[in-house]
């Protein structure tokens, strides 16, 4: 083969292959490989969908109003709107993969697999950092009108319950579309337990309770510390003994919610999200981390590829979400 293909064209042919087979385990990767896209994964909040223009839901908006009466009073039919639709658009994120012509020249012909291996690996792992991050990924706050960001944790609980739009449905003119929001304001070990207790109360309505919270590192440190203050072991020193303790609780749960921490999750944000129900990344099937064909530029000695995901982080109910502010300080 080395004789009967150009350089460039020996490394399209087995890029080519080595996509084919890398291109099915990329998303899996990617989805298992940062905290809150394993944890929904794990809750089958991670739907693949086939096209369409975007995804509609429909909303509670308001409930018919009850009147009491007594005998023949003059009962007036009023009829409500019940119903609206939450709108979310399709966002797409892209990572390039580049090799150069220097790359190829200076890479022996064994070393071509282990090459364009170690570039499809690290364009997984900028992937996974974009998809599942805070710039244009899944803790974004962008809003619907900006196809560029997914529509994240950072717009969908912000830390007013007010303002601003989700799914192009405004908070400030629909009561029902609020989310709550809980303030630890200056210090963790003063306020940081009262006010989660207060905010898992309010995200909850009968066996609708939050199943996940993820918090910054900062916050689950001052979690830890704060119900783990004391914590002392005395033990004889016995020579070539193998004892252990087990000072660490690596699984924490909060009322029925599971808590983890995300190195993704914006400083002093916290998120209160019931996964299983109403909180869903909704991805495009066929463009799940979809690997692109290596094409060489017009005007440069290169060969390029893109890795292309599409989506789209769906919430159908705000006022069972919540939003812990200020957590990050002991």
């Amino acid at each position: 083969m080395a004789g009967e293909l150009s350089l460039t064209r020996k490394y399209g042919y087995i890029a080519s292959i080595m996509r084919d087979e890398v291109e099915p385990i990329i998303w899996d990767n990617i989805s298992t490989m940062t905290s809150l896209l394993y944890r929904m994964k794990e809750l089958g909040a991670i739907i693949k969908t086939g096209g369409k223009m975007h995804l509609r839901f429909t909303i509670l908006k308001e409930l018919p109003t009850a009147v009491g009466y007594t005998d023949l009073d003059t009962l007036t039919p009023i009829r409500g709107q019940p119903f609206t639709s939450a709108i979310y658009n399709w966002k797409q994120i892209a990572v390039p993969l580049q090799l150069s012509g220097l790359d190829m020249i200076k890479t022996g012909d064994d070393g071509i697999e282990d090459l364009l291996g170690d570039l499809i690996e690290v364009t997984e792992i900028a992937g996974r950092d974009a998809i599942g991050g805070s710039d244009v990924g899944i803790y974004a706050n962008a809003d619907e009108d900006d196809l560029t960001k997914i529509s994240g944790l950072q717009n969908h609980f912000t830390s007013s319950t007010s303002t601003g739009t989700v799914g192009q449905l405004s908070r400030a003119t629909l009561a029902a579309w609020r989310h709550k929001s809980g303030n630890v304001a200056s210090a963790f070990d003063t306020y940081g337990l009262n006010i989660m207790t207060t905010l898992y109360r309010q995200c909850s309505r009968y066996d609708e309770t939050p199943d996940t919270i993820v918090v910054t590192g900062a916050t689950w440190d001052n979690y830890l510390k704060e119900t783990t203050r004391t914590f002392q072991v005395n033990q004889p020193h016995v020579a070539n003994s193998d004892m252990v303790v087990d000072a660490l609780f690596p699984n924490i749960k909060f009322g029925n919610a599971t808590m983890i921490y995300d190195d993704a999750c914006p400083a002093n944000y916290g998120y209160f999200l019931n996964l299983k129900k109403f909180i869903r990344l909704f991805v495009r099937e066929g463009r799940d981390a979809e690997l692109g064909d290596f094409i060489k530029s017009k005007d440069r000695d290169d060969l390029v590829s893109y890795l292309l995901w599409a989506g789209a982080l769906c919430n159908t109910n705000l006022a069972r979400g919540g939003v812990l502010l200020n957590g990050d300080t002991y």
